[in-house]
């Protein structure tokens, strides 16, 4: 067989980076075009003509759906999905039998994936191509609805080390802090790593679950014991398990206001 023509379609520069030196280790597999958004992609899909396209769900100028859509009467190449997604979208993926690689993206998940497109490659007509890429598309549009109503109901999925998928109550996170592109749960013994901007997951919390200490960290109202100056000034957070967060000037200032309101907080 000839080597798979490949194309990645991704906004993230690390995540396209990452992907491309991942291609350039694998036998059998060119890359002949890459594009950071959903604009870009229909140009070098159609310069290129790949067997294969490595696609974003969310971009900064639509989503992978999008980039599909626009072809729909044109010849399907396979789609690998690369996404942050989690256990809904898995399940949408499954029904429909196209692969999917989870972020942040791993050599040997990559390798399957496309070992898949070669075995199904001479299977696949264009016609049940374009139906299957249906299919997905309806799929994850409302897995995309069912995350977002997941974590407003308290329950956030994220993926495990082995794979596997653990459903986080938010009653169970102690605070959140940033990293980069992503969100890190802090409960009692152990840490999740989650796919989302602290901005973004802020908006989707119940109003007063949590309060923001840092510009890079949530706390858990109801885990908070102590607001206080530390003897050396710093200004800090005590959590009931005895961790100590830093504030931020104007969010400890706030939240002593807000303890003092709720007679949590003595005037000494």
């Amino acid at each position: 067989m000839m080597p798979l023509r490949v194309v990645i379609v991704d906004d993230e520069p690390l995540a396209l980076r990452r992907l491309k030196v991942l291609l350039d280790d694998m036998p059998d597999v060119q890359l002949v075009g890459a594009a950071s958004s959903c604009a870009e992609a229909a140009d070098v899909i159609e310069a290129s003509s790949p067997d294969v396209l490595l696609l974003d769900i969310r971009m900064r100028d639509g989503t992978g759906f999008d980039v599909i859509e626009d072809r729909r009467e044109t010849d399907h190449p396979f789609v690998i999905f690369v996404t942050a997604f989690d256990h809904y979208a898995v399940r949408a993926f499954e029904q429909a039998a196209i692969d999917y690689l989870l972020k942040p993206i791993d050599a040997g998940r990559l390798e399957q994936a496309l070992a898949r497109v070669r075995s199904r490659y001479e299977e696949e007509r264009d016609g049940s191509r374009i139906e299957e890429m249906r299919e997905v598309i309806e799929n994850l549009r409302a897995a995309l609805h069912d995350q977002q109503n997941d974590t407003e109901s308290g329950d956030i999925w994220v993926r495990s080390a082995n794979s596997s998928f653990t459903r986080v109550l938010l009653s169970d996170v102690h605070w959140i802090s940033s990293e980069d592109d992503y969100v890190r749960l802090h409960l009692d013994k152990t840490t999740h790593l989650v796919r989302s901007s602290i901005r973004a997951l802020e908006t989707k919390l119940e109003d007063g679950q949590f309060v923001r200490v840092h510009r890079s960290a949530l706390v858990r109202l109801a885990s908070i014991t102590e607001v206080r100056r530390s003897p050396s000034g710093r200004r800090e957070v005590i959590l009931e398990n005895g961790e100590k967060i830093a504030a931020g000037r104007v969010n400890f200032r706030s939240l002593r206001e807000l303890f003092k309101r709720n007679d949590l907080l003595s005037d000494s």
